[in-house]
């Protein structure tokens, strides 16, 4: 069932965006399940975004910044309208990573990625392996865009 799935997935192209909610639907259907994709889906973005800054990369680069702007750049070329929001919302946790990383420095940021990681990826799978009982859910995990279930969300 699931490559069935996939294969209407891979048929319809990523950028189609019902199709893309669908499948999503079709993978967290529990509500607890949903939600924790809902809420921690950001923070592993924003975590991901706050370690980039301390990669000892030559002054004009800056890979966060490449990051939100290439998810950015994806979520418009799925919805104009939902993905302009999107990209102003990754655009804010880019320079709200940044001056968190200037705060906290690269000591401290680390601890807080590491935690924030495993808290939000233990709950991720978690929520698969004990809310979704279908054997197909939980055989085709995979790392879809982090704001994927906001978006479903709120379009």
């Amino acid at each position: 069932m699931v490559v069935a799935k996939e294969q209407e997935l891979g048929q319809r192209g990523v950028l189609d965006l019902e199709a893309q909610f669908a499948f999503f639907r079709s993978q967290h259907r529990h509500p607890v399940n949903a939600a924790a994709h809902a809420l921690l889906s950001w923070p592993i973005l924003f975590t991901n975004l706050l370690i980039l800054h301390f990669l000892p990369l030559p002054s004009p680069l800056d890979p966060a910044l490449a990051l939100a702007l290439a998810y950015a750049a994806t979520y418009v070329a799925v919805d104009r309208r939902a993905g302009a929001l999107a990209g102003l919302l990754f655009l804010g946790a880019w320079a709200a990573s940044r001056a968190l990383a200037e705060h906290l420095g690269f000591a401290r940021s680390w601890r807080v990625v590491l935690a924030t990681q495993l808290f939000c990826w233990t709950w991720q799978f978690l929520g698969h392996g004990l809310f979704e009982a279908s054997a197909d859910s939980n055989r085709s995990l995979r790392l879809l865009p982090h704001p994927f279930p906001w978006m479903r969300l709120h379009c």
